[in-house]
């Protein structure tokens, strides 16, 4: 039966609506059937999933990447009116004719050749985060569970984690390194929309507004693409994802769900072992498959020389016959991990003898070549000092340049000997960076622990890294050998975005809680009173699209109280605030600049109005921010990045005060 699902009047209804479908494409797998969804268009064009695929995309880098229209999210969207940006969207989605694609080629990790990037006009890759965000809680649950690239709450740790897992329950030391030949440029359009058809996305329109973004043209190059789907489209992963998961299948059918003589158990059980022992023996014919992919790179895991060859060959006939892909002969190989290391997600994984039930032990390290090429790009990126003379842009350079050098760090944590592998760079890079700093600047070598950024980290190491002084704090810059070896976890499949379970699991494996939905229906009320009173264009125009979406965040971040007097804020007796009014039209805007009021507390910030009759803690807060409105908020907040917060915020994060 077809299942349509209701229209989402704000955020909170969204995540509820998205859940539903999780759990009804997750009930009709179980039972052995497909999901049926229709109604979706009406879902993915809501005001609710276009704000909320707006902000998703404004938080990421790549929404200031022009298309072929030289829009970006930052410079156009943002600043253009909610009532022009709503329906423009609305409309485009209901008619849907996909502006040609911008190609770019950017390096491959470790690589000469370079790998082609097509970018969309912004307007086009908001209307493909609208659908990403509505088709994907419907593929989600009947994905692979072993598939870990391009999906939320997965990443590239737990499938060389789930590698090391396999090998060691198992004692099978062959694998299959599988490349499949230009696999984005080869995705058939035909069997991929059937793919999604079968898979529960029913609705017609949907279906039709993908196979146009498919067959986008490429500006200077094609009018329309037969072949393929373009990387740098929004939706292009999940399409992926999908395309691949045929294969998936098919493998699980063949090992993993196998009919046999004698049923055995699944999962790592009792009759798992039963199971894998007589395949040893010879009393089981199956042919072992331990299937792991990230994206379009797959390894399997078998039990001998033979089968793995046997395996390679009919994924190549699979591929070829099903998916109309081909297997490359060259970089597909078979490897025993006791001899030779595998490469897999940026690592190199080996089996050396040692002390445990199977006899051997994993040896994870940095692919070599992966690692040179990130170690190369932060060691341009801090040359780059040499030619900033001015300390607020240089604090924020450091602190662009430690959350590269952390971001390296956090990746190789699974490394057996991580702290060996990336101790060998530590020193040159420590000396580029004091170099470029000393050519405009003061900087010596100072404790780690003595300095005021990334306190969470340098707190524990007392090594000398170089370091400027600036606001009467120590920033310094981090270094590689400030980390430590982190086992990779497991996958729990139970976790996932669209179950309260499963963001409950994320909270407690990672910290990281989930943010509160956005009050839409009560903003929508406040921003109806704002065209009413005459204030939105006012100002210099402070009232745009982005003031429209932000002024919910900062309602979330205030927790619904006045920024003044710290009591509950309810309509109609609600206003946000502009910290700074004076500031460019780019920074007015951001959540930092915003505060929650009640309309009498606004008023007082505004108006020259005695103050004698409030308490001393609601003068002492309406003077603060009487000060800012006059200016003295613009000088900081200029020096933003574009998220909002300060450089000199940024960097050192106000965590320790006059460098004790």
């Amino acid at each position: 039966m077809e299942q349509k699902f209701n229209y989402p009047d704000n955020e909170a209804e969204l995540r509820l609506i998205l859940d539903q479908l999780y759990e009804h494409a997750l009930t009709s797998w179980a039972a052995g059937t497909r999901p049926r969804v229709k109604g979706l268009l009406e879902i993915i064009t809501a005001d609710a999933t276009i704000l909320t695929a707006i902000h998703n995309l404004k938080a990421n880098q790549g929404g200031n990447t022009p298309g072929t229209d030289g829009q970006t999210m930052k410079r156009d969207i943002l600043q253009m009116d909610a009532e022009q940006v709503l329906p423009r969207v609305k409309s485009l989605l209901q008619r849907y004719q996909p502006q040609p694609i911008r190609r770019v080629y950017i390096d491959k990790p470790g690589k000469v050749e370079k790998r082609p990037l097509g970018i969309p006009a912004i307007i086009d890759r908001i209307a493909q985060e609208c659908i990403r965000m509505v088709i994907e809680p419907i593929l989600e649950a009947q994905f692979f569970d072993h598939s870990y690239g391009f999906r939320p709450m997965r990443d590239a740790h737990m499938a060389i984690g789930r590698v090391a897992d396999v090998i060691h329950k198992t004692g099978y030391h062959w694998v299959v390194e599988g490349d499949i030949s230009n696999f984005f440029d080869n995705v058939n359009h035909s069997k991929l929309i059937n793919k999604l058809w079968n898979m529960g996305i029913r609705d017609q329109r949907v279906l039709m507004i993908i196979k146009a973004i498919l067959k986008s043209g490429i500006k200077g190059e094609i009018e329309s693409n037969e072949l393929g789907t373009a990387q740098g489209g929004i939706i292009s992963p999940l399409l992926a994802n999908v395309y691949l998961n045929i294969m998936d299948e098919w493998i699980i059918r063949e090992w993993d769900r196998k009919k046999t003589r004698s049923q055995y158990k699944r999962g790592f059980s009792r009759g798992k072992e039963m199971m894998l022992r007589d395949i040893t023996k010879g009393r089981c014919k199956l042919k072992p498959a331990f299937l792991i992919r990230y994206a379009d790179d797959w390894i399997l895991v078998t039990q001998s020389k033979k089968s793995a060859e046997k395996w390679k060959s009919r994924v190549a006939k699979y591929l070829n016959t099903n998916l109309r892909l081909k297997l490359s002969e060259e970089k597909t190989l078979i490897t025993n991990v006791e001899k030779k290391p595998i490469k897999f997600v940026g690592f190199n994984f080996k089996v050396v003898k040692g002390k445990s039930k199977k006899g051997f032990i994993s040896r994870i390290r940095p692919n070599p070549a992966r690692l040179q090429s990130k170690i190369d790009e932060i060691h341009r990126f801090t040359r780059k000092m040499r030619h900033i003379p001015h300390k607020d842009a240089l604090v924020h350079h450091i602190n662009v340049l430690n959350s590269k050098i952390r971001g390296v760090i956090q990746y190789y944590e699974p490394a057996t000997w991580v702290n060996i592998d990336l101790r060998k760079f530590e020193r040159d890079l420590a000396w580029a960076a004091y170099l470029s700093l000393k050519r405009n600047h003061a900087v010596r070598w100072t404790p780690a622990n003595e300095t005021h950024n990334l306190l969470s980290v340098h707190s524990e190491y007392i090594s000398g890294i170089p370091a400027i002084e600036y606001l009467d704090r120590k920033v310094g810059v981090t270094s590689l050998k400030f980390c430590k070896w982190k086992n990779s976890k497991l996958k729990n499949p139970l976790e996932t975005p669209f179950t309260l379970e499963g963001r409950k699991l994320y909270t407690e494996r990672t910290g990281n809680k989930s943010t509160l939905a956005r009050a839409d229906e009560l903003m929508s009320l406040h921003y109806s009173l704002v065209i009413r009173s005459g204030r939105k264009r006012g100002r210099g125009g402070n009232y745009n699209f982005e003031f429209y979406l932000n002024r919910a965040y900062a309602f979330n971040r205030d927790k619904g109280r006045c920024r003044v007097c710290g009591r509950e804020v309810h309509p109609p007796d609600i206003d946000i605030h502009h910290i700074d009014p004076n500031l460019p039209i780019d920074l007015v805007n951001k959540v930092s600049n915003l505060a929650t009021l009640h309309n009498s507390c606004h008023e007082y910030i505004h108006n020259e109005v005695e103050l004698s009759q409030l308490g001393p803690k609601i003068r002492s807060k309406v003077l603060h921010f009487r000060e800012k409105v006059k200016g003295l908020f613009a000088v900081e907040l200029q020096r933003s990045n574009h998220d909002g917060a300060p450089y000199a915020v940024k960097a050192a994060r106000t965590v320790r005060s006059g460098g004790k």
